[in-house]
């Protein structure tokens, strides 16, 4: 059998690392981010005027909030 080579991963928030499995992408920022600093939110499609529900971190969470 055939060894996964999994390569490290690092949260941007938090800089937790692992090469378990795989970290989250911020659909904000597109920055790698750990189970922690992760959040679904519902976020507006300009194009469709639909909401949609996308991972968000929480720098850019509190980014949209300011």
């Amino acid at each position: 059998t055939e060894e996964e080579n999994h390569s490290p991963w690092l949260c941007h928030v938090c800089s937790y690392s692992s090469n378990i499995g795989e970290g989250h992408v911020c659909s904000e920022c597109y920055k790698i981010t750990c189970n922690q600093h992760i959040t679904i939110q519902s976020v507006l499609n300009e194009d469709s005027g639909l909401y949609e529900l996308k991972p968000v971190c929480i720098e850019c969470q509190f980014k949209e909030q300011l």
